[in-house]
This record gives structure tokens, C-alpha cells and sequence, in this order.
């Protein structure tokens, strides 16, 4: 019976990988395009605050002002990536614990389950089926 599941389970995987590539490659054509009208946009952004404040500071002071402000943004920018990465990291090792955990706890059951063989392949399929969902699903939590 479960040798009759296993092709099954195979193609359907397949599909969902198909799809899975096909969303991505529409997905980075989109976000392409986006980023590229996005870009000019900022840039047209950049060059209309430089025309409004030269005239009130001069253009030397205006691009000064312009430079200082984005390197102020940009620093608040990469300290807030650096708080995000840290608590990711945090948060990764609390879950690697929590595998850990389960995964001796599973190896100490391990003995009584080999004293079946209807149990020790219910086992060696969950165990697949675990892996299978931590590999594909593994990287869209938070």
C-alpha cells in the first residue's frame, strides 16, 4: 500500500515544483520592473529636491544637504538590517534547540519501534514526510 503512495507523492511534488519555479521566474520579472521604475523615480525625486533647495541654498549647499540626509537614511537603513539579522539569528538558534530536542527524543523511542515492522516504516515515512515539509516549507517562517 504505501509503495503504491510513494509515485504518487513524487508527482505531486513535481507539480507543486513546477508551479514553484514558474511563480519565482514571474514573480523577478515583476519586481524587475518595479525596482526599475522605483530607481527613477528616486533619482527624479533626488534631482527635483536638489532644483528646489539650490535656490534657497545655493547648489553647493544643496547638494550637501541632499548628501547628508541619505547618508543619515542610509545608516539608520543598516542599523535596522543589522537588529533584523540579529534577532533571526536569535530565533534560528532557539529552533535548533527545539530540533534538537525532538530529534533525541525520537532516536530514545527509536528502540521500540524497530521491535515492529509495520511501526518502523510508519516511522521511516513520517520522518521523510518531516523532512520533506522542513526543506520546502522551512525558509517562509518567521
Amino acid at each position: 500500500m504505501f509503495l503504491r503512495a510513494i509515485p504518487m507523492a513524487f508527482g505531486a511534488v513535481s507539480r507543486d515544483f513546477n508551479g514553484m519555479v514558474r511563480r519565482a521566474k514571474r514573480n523577478a520579472v515583476l519586481s524587475g520592473i518595479a525596482a526599475v521604475c522605483f530607481a527613477t523615480a528616486y533619482v527624479a525625486g533626488v534631482v527635483a529636491a536638489g532644483a528646489y533647495l539650490a535656490p534657497i541654498f545655493g547648489p553647493a549647499m544643496a547638494a550637501l544637504l541632499i548628501a547628508a540626509i541619505m547618508a543619515v537614511t542610509g545608516l539608520v537603513v543598516v542599523a535596522v538590517l543589522s537588529f533584523l539579522k540579529h534577532r533571526d539569528r536569535k530565533r534560528k538558534a532557539h529552533s535548533q534547540v527545539a530540533q534538537r530536542l525532538t530529534l533525541a527524543a525520537a532516536v530514545s523511542i527509536l528502540p521500540q519501534l524497530t521491535k515492529s515492522k509495520g511501526l518502523l516504516v510508519t516511522a521511516a515515512l513520517g520522518g521523510l514526510a518531516l523532512l520533506a515539509a522542513q526543506t520546502l516549507g522551512g525558509e517562509d517562517r518567521d
